[in-house]
């Protein structure tokens, strides 16, 4: 089920978020792809994009979390 809280959903922001902090950590937010951010966090691109709308949606949402710690 596909419900704001849901554990499944929070694991796999979770993934994508450290593993795009792990890649731009090595190279420029528009060197760092979708692809590479799936490949590295096991993750399927629908994932990616039933969280994300695009990589920049991602930069907003980790910088957001980021200021909330």
């Amino acid at each position: 089920m596909n419900t704001p809280n849901n554990k499944r959903k929070k694991d796999s922001q979770e993934k994508i978020e450290k593993t795009f902090i792990q890649l731009i950590q090595t190279k420029e937010i528009d060197e760092v792809s979708i692809t590479d951010i799936c490949k590295l966090s096991n993750l399927n691109r629908s994932t990616f994009y039933s969280n994300y709308i695009d990589i920049y949606d991602l930069v907003d949402k980790v910088n957001l979390r980021m200021q909330k710690e």
